[in-house]
This record gives C-alpha cells, sequence and structure tokens, in this order.
C-alpha cells in the first residue's frame, strides 16, 4: 500500500469515525420516553443540541440519560436553542407559536 492510500483511508475511517459520532449523538440527546411528555425527540430537537453535546458532554455519548443529565447541568453553557429543547423537556410544555 502507498503513502497516498494510506492517506486515503485514514481519511476514509476519520470520516466514518466522526458520521458514527454524529448518529450515536443525533440518536442520544434526548433520554428514552417514559410518558407522553418524553417523546422521542425530533430531529430539529437533535440538531439543536448536537453542537452542545460534542463541546459539553461528548464524554457521556452514547449514553442518553447521561447525555442529558450533562446538558441539563451545563444549561448556562448551552446554546440557546438547546437551553430551549431542554427546557421544553422538563417542563412539558411547547410554544407552538415559536414554530
Amino acid at each position: 500500500m502507498t503513502q497516498n492510500q494510506r492517506i486515503r483511508l485514514a481519511s476514509l475511517l476519520n470520516a466514518s469515525h466522526c458520521a458514527i459520532a454524529l448518529a450515536v449523538a443525533m440518536t442520544a440527546v434526548i433520554p428514552e420516553p417514559l410518558n407522553a411528555r418524553d417523546q422521542a425527540p425530533t430531529a430539529e430537537e437533535n440538531e439543536a443540541c448536537m453542537e452542545d453535546v460534542f463541546r459539553l458532554c461528548s464524554s457521556q455519548i452514547p449514553d442518553r440519560v447521561a447525555i442529558t443529565s450533562c446538558l441539563r447541568s451545563k444549561q448556562a453553557s448551552l446554546s440557546q436553542q438547546c437551553r430551549y429543547v431542554i427546557s421544553v423537556r422538563d417542563t412539558g410544555k411547547k410554544n407552538s407559536e415559536s414554530k
């Protein structure tokens, strides 16, 4: 295997690891539903917290409960969008006018 082939392979592996981590994080932002209020997160909710998960709670991936707990404990550092998602999840209220 040539040096160029090794570099391409390493690049592909890094890209696949990132894709896997992203997929895991997307499903790990909010814990499994416990009741009607805790339904599975929407794609928009996952997207709202994705950067915060990687920035603040990446060591908790793939544990959904740990990620959610981590996000809650660092609410002051969350992006506005993620803070909103977490608060909506905690209160069970959604502002239908915000959509």
